[in-house]
């Protein structure tokens, strides 16, 4: 199994995805893998912004990114399994922290952000590989899984998907410019 995803992250991947089929439906499997991919790709763009002030300079030497998206999710375990073999895999050092409240982040060198970003990059794409083999492994297909959905329950989500990306859209990140004058 760790042959058909490169490492053992997808192989932890589908397992989750297994388990969150067994307790729920098709559906249900398909609504927690979307929201695992909304997570990873969320934090990517959390990924950018660590480490850095509003004039960009490095500050530190460590990021410490928050994973609240991701504990929500069902065998959160799993998926902090699943990111430290993703890590581990492009051999970036990290470590997991939970603060005094109960949140947990990922800590990691501000130098291997962008290792960091590709590792949740791929993923994202291993979540929908170990979605389409979980239903396979059920003898289901995505579109039988829609199929299956009443149509207003199709269309509400579709509308929820259309605001989330107009919503996208209008999340710019600003980029404060400072002037900088010589003699």
């Amino acid at each position: 199994m760790p042959g058909d995803f490169g490492d053992e992250s997808g192989e932890k991947l589908f397992d989750w995805m297994l388990r969150v089929g067994e307790d729920a439906s098709e559906t249900a499997m398909l609504a927690a893998a979307q929201r695992l991919k909304s997570a990873f790709k969320n934090l990517r763009g959390d990924i950018a912004q660590s480490g850095k002030t509003k004039d960009c300079q490095e500050v530190t030497e460590w990021a410490k990114l928050k994973l609240e998206e991701l504990q929500a999710l069902p065998e959160y375990s799993t998926l902090k399994e699943a990111i430290a073999a993703k890590l581990s895999s492009v051999k970036v050092e990290h470590d997991f922290f939970t603060d005094e409240r109960g949140k947990d982040f990922l800590l990691f060198r501000v130098k291997d952000a962008p290792d960091v970003s590709r590792a949740f990059s791929e993923l994202e794409c291993d979540t929908d590989r170990a979605f389409d083999m979980a239903l396979a492994s059920r003898g289901k297909t995505r579109e039988q899984v829609r199929d299956a959905e009443p149509l207003d329950e199709r269309a509400a989500s579709a509308k929820k998907a259309s605001k989330a990306l107009d919503a996208a859209r209008e999340h710019v990140r600003e980029i404060e410019l400072s002037e900088v004058r010589t003699k």
